[in-house]
């Protein structure tokens, strides 16, 4: 489990938190929303997005804000499943392009109350019909932010959990989450093409 206790920047609004200053970077990160921070105040819920092109394949961003009370191992599991299957592919064209993963899921609960949390959310990482979700716990009154602490050996997720880290001030140099992604793909398509060349040899022969 990966904690963040970063103190305010000093030019950060008075009224500033996690979740808040998360938003302000997602901005200048390029991403946008259709709601204000009127909506988020009053409804609970806020969605950013940016579009991504990975390889030959579209795909997206998203980082959903959502507040929550009384958060949970229950809320932590039923949230999961509804994003992911919210946001895996369905279309045959999305599903053969599954193997990219173009689609990067953060789920921000933004609990309330001032106890720290605890919980593991590496479980929770899913990666399912070309979208990967990534649960993030943020307590704004206390400045804590939550995230899963990942094994170097998981290579598709890793950078992904890098570039949150970028963006919450904890990383100098920005991550390209989809590289290894795009290499894999890669050296995937030459073992295919070497093969078929073997095939085709043998054939001739």
């Amino acid at each position: 489990m990966q904690e963040l206790k970063a103190e305010k920047p000093p030019e950060s609004p008075a009224d500033s938190d996690p979740a808040t200053r998360l938003m302000a970077r997602l901005v200048e990160e390029g991403f946008t929303t259709d709601l204000t921070e009127e909506d988020w105040r009053s409804y609970g819920e806020i969605i950013y997005r940016r579009a991504e092109k990975i390889s030959f394949a579209a795909g997206e961003t998203v980082f959903i804000f959502t507040r929550v009370h009384d958060l949970n191992e229950k809320i932590l599991r039923q949230t999961s499943e509804a994003v992911v299957n919210s946001y895996k592919a369905r279309s045959v064209a999305g599903k053969a392009l599954s193997v990219l993963q173009s689609t990067t899921v953060y789920h921000c609960l933004v609990a309330d109350g001032d106890q720290p949390h605890n919980d593991l959310l590496t479980g929770y990482v899913t990666r399912a019909g070309g979208a990967t979700f990534i649960p993030v716990i943020i307590v704004p009154d206390i400045n804590q932010v939550i995230y899963p602490d990942l094994e170097e050996k998981v290579a598709s997720v890793k950078p992904r959990v890098e570039y949150l880290q970028y963006l919450l001030g904890e990383r100098r140099e920005t991550v390209n989450m989809h590289r290894p992604t795009v290499q894999a793909m890669w050296v995937s398509l030459g073992v295919v093409i070497l093969l078929l060349l073997a095939i085709a040899v043998s054939l001739i022969h």
